[in-house]
């Protein structure tokens, strides 16, 4: 008994970071996640598209503000350089600049503008944590951030309706940018650390745009073609999936430091594939009991669930070879497979959704997502097959 405690503790020792990312994700991915169902019971179909597509477009927005910074500041902070000063100073600037050509050119929309600052401003600073593999400062602050959201969101949407829920977010951000005050008091500002980090962080900022694309183009070309009610539906497909796919999102955060400061994480990479796959085969099992218990306006969404489902394995294996390429800093070779999905995704979208509707955009989620895998093993396999090859 004594000698499986020690193991246990053994354990707990050696995985305490992945047990703290874990207990933060799943706490703060389920505030966000319930918020969001409770709120598509509120909203209804329409006005619960109206939102999903704002977010869609703050999303890119910042992600196209965001300029490369998160994974740079994740794997170069894991690495021991000092390039917080700097990324910060990017993460500051950019999304300012964004923000306001997207006020008027675009929308007219001061939420969405200050979400796009806000949203910039806390991954930067969530990024450097985890760089660091500070994994309980991290977990305190995305529990708060999110605690922060929930109250701030729900309080302007009393005020001022559903357009209150995106200010509400937005504001949740800023009171983390005390960190990066913090840091350009301490640490001073050098571009000329990122010269020889460019090709890293264009490649970098390329994947981080593909995957912005990948996740939010869908929403915004759903509302045209098949409208907000449709897109509502499709969205909270989204939504529990997303609730789902939580524990594989744990671990991915939790090994990319890991590969990129060369540890092993094979037996973790295995765990997190076993895992999704027992998630996926729950799911199609039990949406059709849980729906209508909450969700009777929701109507297709059934369907849409167990679709996407399967895509839960493959996005599994998607994120286990992004992180160990990104460790690797062989950023083309994700950057390619997240252009092989948005080509993929995005006509079959276009032309399921046409056909089939909502569900047909659902399966253009799964084959793209299949594909993407399928690319990855491959890539995996040619080039284990080429370093055997120049062994010999």
């Amino acid at each position: 008994m004594i000698d499986f405690l020690k193991y246990i503790k053994n354990i707990y020792a050696k995985s305490k970071g992945l047990f703290s990312l874990g207990f933060a994700t799943i706490v703060s991915n389920g505030i966000g996640g319930l918020f969001w169902l409770y709120m598509a019971s509120v909203l209804g179909t329409e006005d619960y598209g109206k939102v999903s597509y704002l977010i869609s477009i703050a999303v890119i927005a910042s992600t196209i503000s965001l300029a490369g910074m998160s994974n740079t500041m994740i794997v170069y902070r894991a690495k021991g350089e000092k390039i917080q000063s700097v990324t910060y100073l990017i993460g500051t600037i950019s999304p300012i600049v964004t923000s306001i050509v997207l006020f008027f050119i675009f929308l007219e929309d001061l939420s969405v503008s200050l979400y796009v600052i806000g949203y910039v401003m806390f991954t930067l600073v969530t990024s450097e944590l985890i760089g660091l593999k500070l994994y309980v400062k991290y977990s305190k602050f995305i529990i708060l951030q999110k605690i922060l959201f929930v109250l701030l969101a729900l309080g302007f949407y009393h005020l001022i309706g559903f357009q209150g829920l995106i200010l509400g977010i937005a504001i949740s951000f800023f009171p983390f940018a005390i960190i990066i005050i913090k840091t350009f008091k301490i640490e001073k500002i050098k571009f000329s650390i990122l010269k020889n980090k460019y090709k890293f962080i264009v490649n970098s900022y390329l994947l981080d745009l593909t995957n912005a694309f990948n996740g939010s183009l869908d929403k915004i070309i759903i509302a045209p073609i098949l409208g907000y009610v449709l897109l509502g539906n499709y969205q909270l497909g989204i939504q529990f999936i997303a609730l789902l796919s939580i524990f594989p999102g744990i671990f991915y955060q939790y090994i990319l430091p890991q590969d990129a400061g060369g540890s092993s994480t094979k037996i973790i990479k295995k765990i997190m594939i076993l895992i999704s796959i027992l998630l996926s085969v729950g799911s199609i099992i039990l949406s059709p009991l849980i729906i209508p218990l909450f969700f009777t306006s929701f109507t297709e969404v059934i369907e849409i669930i167990q679709i996407m489902s399967f895509s839960i394995v493959s996005s599994s294996i998607i994120s286990a070879y992004v992180s160990k390429y990104l460790g690797l800093t062989k950023s083309k070779i994700v950057i390619l497979g997240s252009g092989i999905y948005l080509v993929v995704q995005i006509p079959a979208l276009i032309i399921l959704g046409e056909y089939w509707g909502v569900n047909g955009a659902a399966f253009s989620v799964l084959i793209a997502s299949i594909i993407h895998a399928t690319y990855f093993v491959i890539i995996d396999q040619f080039l284990k097959i080429k370093e055997n090859n120049n062994i010999k």
